[in-house]
């Protein structure tokens, strides 16, 4: 996932999106308002987006944004972008025709407050250096988000429904210095241990701890960037219980030690 805050051009000049087969995009403006065009292939279709509402771009897309006609006042948008892939993990879920339906269709103007203020905060969180767990999780909200309007909860024997798979993941994120068991996550999506680890590994591609794993080091990695506190407590805020374990795990999962990590985060700071 990719977020990013972009201003207005100048005078009568557009942005150009030319969104890839392997992204989908979503736009909100962050202040003031903004015109969309997009091209279907025979015309330019267009819009005019404010503050809380949201335009999906489908991939494949050439899409325009510029300066709302006739008083052209400014704008700041908010513009963020998700793997396909993650839409196809969904589609195993019972989800498919609403996947298909998102990816194949630009919906230039809708209202979703939510949506809009969630984009917005990506953006916040991105430009304040949020890791890599946070970009994946965020994206499972997101296209939870987008998925939920099209759908009632579906839940198939091939994975969790995005209901689930949000609760498991918000629950490891509010429980990462514990010690959480498979027991644990099960109980969060509701369904028993057996079930819940072959429905989440396909949901997500990965088992629980491989996922669990992955967050707590992207966490870890986040934390030695930014702040200055001891590392052995770093450890223990992302769940690893001793020194050793956090950096026998740190070293296996980035390829250095968590000092050095840390050290090198600093020098490249400071470039």
């Amino acid at each position: 996932m990719t977020a990013e805050r972009q201003a207005a051009p100048v005078g009568r000049k557009s942005l150009l999106y030319r969104v890839s087969d392997e992204w989908l995009a979503i736009i909100t403006p962050l202040s003031g308002a903004c015109q969309v065009e997009c091209w279907d292939g025979s015309c330019w279709q267009h819009s005019t987006v404010m503050q809380g509402e949201v335009c999906r771009i489908a991939p494949g897309s050439l899409v325009r944004v510029r300066r709302v006609p006739p008083r052209n006042s400014p704008f700041e948008l908010g513009y963020v972008r998700l793997p396909t892939g993650i839409f196809e993990r969904f589609a195993r879920t019972g989800c498919a025709d609403a996947v298909q339906e998102i990816l194949a269709l630009n919906a230039l103007r809708s209202l979703d407050t939510h949506l809009a203020s969630v984009l917005s905060a990506l953006v916040r969180a991105k430009e304040n250096g949020a890791g890599d767990y946070y970009a994946y999780s965020a994206s499972l909200y997101l296209v939870t988000c987008l998925i939920s309007p099209h759908t009632a909860e579906p839940q198939s024997a091939g994975g969790l429904s995005p209901a689930q798979l949000l609760t498991v993941v918000d629950y490891m994120k509010d429980n990462l210095q514990e010690n959480i068991t498979l027991d644990q996550l099960a109980g969060a999506a509701g369904v028993s241990r057996y079930h819940f680890l072959r429905q989440f590994s396909e949901s997500t591609g990965e088992t629980p701890l491989q996922y669990l794993t992955r967050m707590r080091v992207s966490t870890a990695r986040h934390l030695l960037a930014v702040d200055a506190e001891p590392i052995s407590q770093v450890g223990r805020r992302c769940g690893f219980q001793t020194p050793e374990n956090f950096a026998r795990v740190f070293r296996k999962w980035v390829g250095c030690s968590p000092s050095q990590y840390r050290k090198r985060a600093q020098e490249n700071a400071g470039d």
